[in-house]
């Protein structure tokens, strides 16, 4: 099977080193598939949408599942994400998705964004889950002057097409409130949203499931799925897994090669989050920083950033291009600088931590989630960033198609169901990202 980028960003032995890694010391140690067994379902990754899947079929349809992990459980996405709540899953704005798919899609594509967002912290509450959640909403910040038109229409619309909460901020508004800095300029409010330490939200669902006696194996890379009369035969180095039907849960981190029918359709986009050393009172009121909702603001390429329960402040964007760890360090360093632009009274603030993850777009650019046409194989991925509050749910909705294998059963916005179209000349991919990121940079330098 081949993958995309450096080795170094597929070392499944080993979790990467996170903020989140250090402050959950949580570790299942759940064992690895050495022999040969059988399962009704097989569910390949352990992240939100793979144990939400799981625990829903055990759940609501009493099948036996059993759960395959390539690295630790949540060792993707699922623990690396810098945990916002927020929505929706797309790259695209509601006026293209209107285009594409008419008015009544797209407010159905909203509703179903802000179940998933009310999904997660149903979650947290049901499962008893101690995660950190803070703030209770999403900004959307200008970062240009320019910009706040164009979130007051995005309010608007948010408010009287999707029946979404918002409030507008002016500069000064936001400042007290808020936060000051270089690049802000007013911003927006929408309801659902908070943040949370996606590792321990994770390893809390993980817990639920094991209570409800999922069969979990960590460490168990599926290398090669065959299919013999009706039932597959999952293989790795040690073991294989015999079974009726097969989920594929995996993200911006699938293995192409695994299913032919799904290779060439996901575009994984490196995302990379510095942490920095915790800030004193003085240096936190320096910039105003009261908010700890999550923010994101009004670039193409766009800067998210949060201030953490112990006064760090996490700050993400787009990552590098290569996946090495060298890259990995270069791309830091040059988002610290990003960061300390915007908040120049921080210029001496160290970064503590800084690592990547994947995320997964499409050309859909909205999530996917299906049932390969003459296959009992399902999938669901492209969650475009936004997988804290559309993961979870859209394993649910999977857990539907999985018991009924029949998409009609599947009452959400046709927006979300089958796949995406495959690249053209998908060896290119990474190429053609290249060259929509020198677009979007262009963009933003001219500030449009």
């Amino acid at each position: 099977m081949k993958n995309i980028y450096h080795s170094d960003i597929y070392k499944f032995e080993k979790p990467v080193n996170s903020y989140w890694e250090d402050t959950e010391k949580d570790n299942f140690n759940l064992e690895k598939l050495i022999k040969d067994i059988k399962s009704e379902v097989v569910v390949i990754g352990g992240g939100y949408t793979g144990l939400s899947c799981a625990i829903n079929l055990i759940e609501n349809y009493n099948l036996d599942v059993i759960l395959l992990e390539a690295g630790k459980v949540g060792w993707g996405a699922s623990s690396r994400n810098g945990g916002f709540c927020s929505f929706p899953p797309t790259k695209t704005s509601f006026k293209n998705l209107q285009k594409i798919y008419g008015k009544e899609e797209t407010k159905k594509f909203y509703k179903n964004s802000i179940e998933g967002s009310n999904y997660t912290k149903d979650i947290i509450s049901n499962y008893n889950i101690e995660c950190d959640v803070t703030g209770e909403s999403n900004f959307i910040l200008a970062h240009h002057p320019n910009k706040f038109k164009q979130i007051k229409e995005q309010a608007e619309v948010y408010k009287s097409e999707f029946g979404i909460e918002t409030k507008i901020y002016s500069k000064e508004e936001f400042d007290r409130i808020g936060h000051g800095g270089t690049e802000q300029f007013g911003a927006l409010s929408y309801k659902p949203g908070f943040g949370i330490n996606p590792l321990k939200f994770v390893n809390g669902i993980t817990r639920y499931a094991l209570s409800k006696k999922l069969r979990i194996f960590e460490h168990t890379l599926v290398d090669k799925i065959d299919k013999v009369d009706s039932s597959y035969i999952l293989r790795t180095k040690e073991g294989s897994v015999n079974t009726k039907k097969v989920v594929v849960a995996t993200n911006g981190f699938y293995q192409e090669g695994l299913v032919p029918q799904m290779n060439s359709r996901i575009l994984p986009v490196i995302s990379n989050i510095i942490v920095t050393r915790k800030l004193t009172k003085n240096e936190i009121d320096s910039h105003n920083f009261k908010t700890f909702s999550p923010i994101s603001n009004t670039k193409n390429l766009l800067y998210y950033y949060r201030k953490l329960k112990d006064n760090r402040i996490l700050f993400g964007t787009r990552g590098d291009f290569i996946g090495s760890n060298q890259s990995n360090f270069e791309r830091s360093k040059k988002m610290e600088k990003f960061l300390k632009n915007i908040f120049p009274n921080w210029s001496n603030v160290s970064i503590d931590y800084n690592w990547r993850g994947l995320i997964a777009m499409s050309l859909k650019l909205t999530p996917s989630i299906g049932k390969i046409e003459n296959e009992e194989i399902y999938y669901s991925f492209g969650y475009h960033g936004v997988g804290v509050s559309s993961a979870p749910w859209a394993g649910k909705q999977l857990s539907k198609l999985v018991f009924s294998s029949n998409s009609k059963d599947l009452d959400i916005s046709k927006i979300y169901k089958g796949l995406p179209k495959k690249f053209i000349f998908p060896r290119l991919r990474i190429f053609y990202f290249r060259l929509a990121v020198l677009f979007y940079n262009i963009k933003d330098k001219l500030n449009i």
